[in-house]
């Protein structure tokens, strides 16, 4: 499969994506299709589908959460 941005080739890798839902931010790995140009990605049937998931869960405080460390802000 090519990129439909750039028609780059594509490699199946194990990435990051971020669910945020109010103060709650979410690390989620899936895997998806990587462009190795430009770095566009595809995602197979369902990923999407399991981070909206996420989201509605984390609306509904339905979701059980493991902390993996501590963000600060400073003023």
């Amino acid at each position: 499969m090519k990129c439909a941005l750039c028609g780059g080739n594509l490699s199946n890798q194990q990435v990051i994506e971020e669910v945020i839902e109010g103060t709650k931010h979410v690390i989620v790995k899936v895997n998806a299709g990587v462009c190795e140009n430009c770095h566009e990605r595809y995602y197979p049937s369902g990923v999407i589908d399991k981070l909206i998931d996420i989201k509605e869960r984390l609306k509904r405080n339905r979701i059980k959460l493991h902390p993996i460390g501590k963000v600060y802000e400073t003023v």
